[in-house]
C-alpha cells in the first residue's frame, strides 16, 4: 500500500528571491503526528532567508500533526548567494501514521537557475525611452532595505552608484528633490548574451532611512540575479562603511510584491518634471529653448538648477568610447531625441526652430586626428604637425573623399560627415546655454582650445600670435556631458548642409540641408576675409557649413554658431569630424 502522504511544490522569482512553496497532504482518513519536512540544498548557492511561523529546529521544519484529509505548507524565501545556472532543491517529509509507524516520503527535485547578465551596453537612452521599456518589459521587481542611521542621502546615492557600476551600464538620469529628502538614479544595461534591455534604479528616502532597488527586464530568473546581486553589493558596501559607527543594514522583503513608486513618475515623456522633482543630471535628454520656462525656476532658482543639473564628474567613463574602428577611431553614442537649434544672438541663427534627431548615431569622440587621416588617406596636409593633433588643411572636399575611403577600408557604409543638426545636438548634450556647460565663459578653458580673445578685433590684432599657438592635441580638455572633446574651440569643423543664411524652411529632422538656395551673406568682416578670400560674396549656395569655433576666440566657441566657407577650400583651423550609422 502506497503512502497516504503527497507532496506538492511551487516557485517563483520574487523581488530578487526564489519563492518557494511545498505543501504536505494527509490523503488518509487518520491523523498523522510529528510531521517534519527537511529541506536539501547546497548552503554554498542558497540561503533561507525567510520563512513563515513554523519552528525551525535541527535543520528542519516542524510542522506538528496533520488531520485525515488535511494538509500544511510552509512558505520560505530563498536567496540566491550566486548565479545559479541548475541548483536542485530537495526535500524529505518524515512523519508518524496512526499506527505508530515512521515513514519517510520523497518530493522529486525542483531545479532553480537564477541568471545574472553580463550587460555589455552598446547606447545610451534618454527618458523617453526610459519609460517606453519600463512600460514595455514584462519582469519588474524591487528590493528594499533599511539604513538604521548615520548617513544621509547623498553617502547612500554614492553606495548605490557604487554597486550598480561595478556593472557594463549607462547612467540616465539623476532625480532629486528640491527638499533633498529623495534622489533617485537611473541605469540602462543590455544583457550580452540576449541583447534584452535593462533598467536598474536606486532610490533613496531620508524619512524612512530606506533604499530600494528596482529592474525591469525581459526573464524573471534575469530580474532575480539582478536584484539579488545588485542586493548584495550594496549591502555590503553599506555594511563596510557602517564599520565603527554602531549601525545595522536591515534586509525588509515586502509582500504583496512592491509596485515601484518614482520621481520618474513625475517626469513627463519631453523630459520635463513637475512639482518637487529637479533633473540632477541627465545622461541622454531633450534640449530646450526656454531654460527658464522648462524648470520654472526664473533668475532666482537659476543658480539652484545650474547645480542640479550638471557635468557629471566621472571623466573615466565618460572618455569610455562605446566603439572603436580598426583604425583606433573612437566614436560614442548620441541618444535620439530632440532640440531648439539656434539662438537669438545673431541672424544667421534664428529663427530658434525644433528638430528632432529620430535614432541614436555615433560620433567621433574627437576631431579626426593627422594619424588617422594618413591610416587613410597616406599624406598628411597639416600645417601644425602632429600624430595626435587635428588633422587640418583639408577642405570639404577631401572630407568627402575622406569618408569615401574609409567606408571602403571599413567595408561599410555607415561613415560620414553630421548634419549641421546633428553637430549641434551632439554639442549641446542637453544644454540650451551658450555652450555645453553653461551660460559662463569663464569655465570654457576647462573645455576648449581657443585664443583666449573674446572679439573679432581682439583676434585681428593679435592673430600672429595665436597663430603660434597653433591647434592642439586632442583630448586633454574635458568631455562635455555625452563625452564628446574638443567640440567648443581647436578646429572648425565640416558639416555635411549647405549654407542658408537663416534657419527659415530648415528641415526638422535633423538631416542635413543640401538644396541649394541662393544665399546672399552679409558677413564682410574678418571670418569672411580668412574663409572666402578670392570667392564672390553674392552667392553663397555651394558653400559648406563649419562648426566648433576653431582657435579664435571665445566668442566663437557657443554651441550655436555657424560659419561657411567654399568647399575647395583648406585653412589651417578647417578639420572634421566623422558620424557612423548605427
Amino acid at each position: 500500500m502506497g503512502s497516504p502522504v503527497s507532496i506538492t511544490r511551487e516557485t517563483e522569482f520574487y523581488q530578487g528571491y526564489i519563492w518557494f512553496k511545498v505543501s504536505v497532504s494527509n490523503e488518509s482518513p487518520y491523523v498523522i503526528n510529528d510531521v517534519t519536512l527537511d529541506l536539501i540544498f547546497d548552503e554554498n548557492l542558497l540561503y533561507i532567508a525567510g520563512y513563515d511561523d513554523f519552528t525551525f529546529k535541527n535543520g528542519k521544519f516542524l510542522l506538528g500533526n496533520i488531520s485525515g484529509n488535511g494538509s500544511k505548507t510552509l512558505t520560505l524565501l530563498f536567496e540566491p548567494l550566486t548565479c545559479i545556472k541548475a541548483a536542485d532543491i530537495k526535500c524529505q517529509v518524515c512523519y508518524t501514521d496512526h499506527e505508530g509507524n515512521m515513514s519517510p516520503v520523497f518530493m522529486e527535485p525542483v531545479e532553480i537557475s537564477v541568471v545574472c547578465p553580463i550587460m555589455e551596453t552598446d547606447q545610451n537612452i534618454n527618458i523617453v525611452r526610459l519609460k517606453g521599456f519600463i512600460v514595455d518589459l514584462p519582469a519588474r521587481g524591487s528590493r528594499a532595505c533599511e539604513v538604521q542611521s548615520g548617513f544621509d542621502v547623498k553617502e547612500l546615492t554614492d553606495f548605490a552608484r557604487e554597486a550598480v557600476e561595478k556593472h557594463d551600464v549607462r547612467h540616465i538620469c539623476t532625480l532629486q528633490t528640491y527638499d533633498g529628502r529623495t534622489c533617485e538614479t537611473w541605469y540602462y544595461g543590455r544583457a550580452k548574451g540576449t541583447k534584452h534591455d535593462i533598467a536598474i534604479s536606486i532610490s533613496v528616502h531620508s524619512e524612512n532611512h530606506t533604499m530600494e532597488i528596482f529592474a525591469a527586464t525581459r526573464s524573471a530568473g534575469a530580474l532575480t540575479g539582478i536584484l539579488a546581486e545588485v542586493g548584495r553589493d550594496l549591502k555590503k558596501i553599506i555594511e563596510d562603511r557602517a564599520s565603527g559607527r554602531d549601525m545595522a543594514v536591515n534586509v525588509h522583503i515586502k509582500d504583496p510584491p512592491v509596485r515601484h513608486s518614482n520621481l520618474l513618475d513625475m517626469c513627463n515623456m519631453d523630459g520635463t518634471c513637475d512639482g518637487n522633482v529637479a533633473i540632477e543630471d541627465q545622461h541622454a535628454s531633450i534640449a530646450y529653448a526656454d531654460e527658464e520656462a522648462r524648470t520654472g525656476l526664473g533668475k532666482e532658482g537659476q543658480g539652484r538648477e545650474d547645480s542640479l543639473w550638471r557635468v557629471r564628474e566621472d571623466p573615466e567613463k565618460l572618455q569610455k568610447a562605446d566603439f572603436t574602428n580598426s583604425i583606433g577611431m573612437q566614436f560614442m553614442t548620441i541618444p535620439a531625441g530632440e532640440l531648439m537649434m539656434g539662438s537669438n544672438k545673431y541672424d544667421s541663427e534664428k529663427p530658434v526652430h525644433k528638430v528632432t534627431i529620430p535614432g541614436p548615431f555615433q560620433l567621433g569622440k574627437y576631431p579626426v586626428t593627422q594619424k588617422e587621416w594618413k591610416a587613410v588617406m597616406g599624406r598628411n596636409p597639416s600645417y601644425f604637425k602632429g600624430d595626435d593633433r587635428p588633422v587640418e588643411s583639408v577642405s570639404w572636399n577631401d572630407a568627402q573623399e575622406f569618408v569615401k575611403k574609409l567606408n571602403a577600408k571599413e567595408g561599410t557604409d555607415k561613415y560620414r560627415l553630421p548634419s549641421e543638426a546633428e553637430w549641434e545636438y551632439a554639442c549641446r548634450s542637453g544644454k540650451t546655454t551658450k555652450h555645453s556647460i553653461g551660460e559662463a565663459s569663464s569655465k570654457l578653458d576647462e573645455f576648449a582650445w581657443y585664443s583666449g580673445y573674446d572679439t573679432y578685433k581682439e583676434w585681428d590684432k593679435n592673430k600672429d600670435h595665436v597663430l603660434r599657438n597653433s591647434t592642439q592635441v586632442v583630448g586633454q580638455k574635458k568631455p562635455n556631458p555625452w563625452g564628446i572633446c574638443d567640440m567648443h574651440g581647436n578646429v572648425w569643423e565640416w558639416v555635411q548642409d549647405n549654407w542658408h543664411d537663416t534657419y527659415e524652411n530648415a528641415p526638422k529632422d535633423g538631416s542635413a540641408w543640401e538644396n541649394h538656395v541662393s544665399s546672399k551673406s552679409k558677413k564682410k568682416g574678418l571670418l569672411s576675409r580668412l574663409f572666402c578670400s578670392g570667392e564672390k560674396k553674392a552667392d553663397l549656395s555651394s558653400y559648406r557649413v563649419l562648426r566648433g569655433g576653431s582657435c579664435y576666440c571665445a566668442r566663437l566657441c557657443r554651441s550655436a554658431d555657424r560659419l561657411y566657407s567654399h568647399p575647395h577650400h583648406r585653412n589651417y583651423y578647417l578639420g572634421f569630424r566623422i558620424l557612423r550609422e548605427i
